[in-house]
């Protein structure tokens, strides 16, 4: 299955165990454990392969592996459904919180129109089951240009402020509408 990473394709050259033996693998493959699989077998994992990362379902802490996390090279977090953005909070979380350096892939049933905040959160790489989409998964990183929010993937957010609206333009708790735009005036 090909990976978006970084503006480019590559091949996924992780293999997962999936109850192998660690003896069937050859040392110099990168392994992906299930959580379960490195709770029994993560550190005999650590020592025989060059490269190991952990697969986590949506259910599963990112806290699970806080002491694994300086032995891992990738973090694989799965969307079972497209309408479960539980994988985000984990990026975010793995990223922002727990300082997490390696590579976190999306997963399962990704969605291309995410993809630009999957990088936001905190994502670098996504696998892509339709082989086919390559060139629009790759165009979706580019679709936005300008943010307002702040981002795991810009630290000099955001790029601009929304204009203010002028004094006496509209009044607390409702809409300032000019010509070319529209303000909100809220008051928190």
């Amino acid at each position: 299955m090909p990976i978006v990473k970084h503006d480019c394709v590559i091949e996924d050259v992780w293999r997962p165990l999936n109850g192998h033996d660690l003896t069937e693998i050859c040392p110099n493959e990168s392994v992906l454990l299930s959580l379960e699989e490195w709770r029994s077998i993560g550190r005999a994992a650590a020592a025989r392969f060059e490269r190991v990362g952990i697969a986590l379902a949506p259910d599963e802490a990112v806290e699970d592996i806080v002491d694994a996390l300086p032995e891992l090279d990738l973090v694989a977090l799965s969307f079972p459904k497209f309408n479960d953005g539980r994988a985000f909070s984990q990026a975010r979380l793995l990223r922002e919180r727990l300082g997490f350096i390696g590579e976190i892939r999306a997963t399962g049933h990704v969605i291309r129109d995410l993809f630009l905040f999957m990088q936001r959160s905190g994502f670098d790489a996504v696998a892509v089951e339709d082989t086919r989409a390559l060139t629009p998964w790759l165009a979706a990183r580019r679709r936005f240009t300008g943010f307002y929010q702040p981002a795991l993937d810009h630290e000099d957010e955001p790029d601009e402020a929304p204009a203010p609206a002028t004094a006496g333009s509209g009044t607390v708790g409702q809409v300032a509408c000019g010509t070319d735009s529209v303000a909100a005036l809220w008051a928190y």
